[in-house]
């Protein structure tokens, strides 16, 4: 996996981790913002390496799926830079708003 997919599961678990089996959600964090081995979350959970890589395949899997069904990354994304763009079209006065909203999105 690439290390633009490996930022892309990140940011998915932070939308839809919830979605996730508490055991899923504890082996995507372990593994993504952890930076935990294979071999570590296996010792951790009492299952083999391979085992540990075929359930993060498929949380995944379920959070790529989330994303195409809901689109709620994407989304936030677009209209983070339709705010970005408004505030630099507006005099420095004006954007304070846009600033809150924009950080809020980005939170």
């Amino acid at each position: 996996m690439e290390k633009k997919d490996k930022l892309f599961i990140s940011i998915y678990n932070d939308y839809y981790g919830a979605l996730l089996t508490e055991y899923q959600r504890g082996l995507i964090d372990g593994y993504y913002n952890l930076d935990m081995s294979l071999g570590e979350l296996a010792q951790e959970n009492g299952i083999s390496p391979q085992g540990v890589s075929d359930a993060l395949k498929r949380a995944e899997r379920q959070l790529v799926a989330y994303e195409r069904k809901l689109g709620l990354v994407e989304k936030t994304q677009r209209i983070k830079n339709i705010l970005e763009e408004l505030k630099r079209d507006l005099p420095s006065d004006k954007t304070e708003k846009l600033s809150e909203a924009i950080d809020l999105l980005v939170e």
